[in-house]
């Protein structure tokens, strides 16, 4: 992987968990981590499939392994930050087993 690749900030955040009496929930949410990652653009059969199932919004993103968003440990509900828009996660992928890197799929919240 070449670092000088890493260009794009990604801010994964929790949901707040604070409720009011109301039941509704208030307060920002919190920062989990942060990672350095590279934009890569859908090409070929990824760009057709992601235009049949309507999902122009998708991002794909490559980042440095972090155990902290490994299936199983990352919390529910994590949201991804990437130029101040909301991106929910589709999937977080352990590239090839090999804690490398980590393919991330993102659709922004429209």
């Amino acid at each position: 992987m070449n670092p000088g690749e890493l260009r794009q900030r990604l801010i994964f955040q929790r949901p707040s968990t604070s409720v009011d009496t109301d039941g509704f929930v208030t307060g920002a949410p919190t920062e989990y981590t942060r990672a350095w990652a590279a934009l890569k653009t859908l090409k070929g059969k990824n760009f057709y499939a992601a235009a049949q199932n309507n999902m122009e919004h998708n991002r794909q993103f490559i980042i440095r392994y972090q155990l902290k968003l490994d299936e199983g440990v990352r919390p529910d509900g994590l949201v991804v930050m990437w130029k101040g828009i909301e991106h929910d996660i589709v999937s977080i992928e352990n590239d090839n087993g090999l804690n490398q890197t980590m393919t991330i799929i993102v659709k922004a919240v429209s």
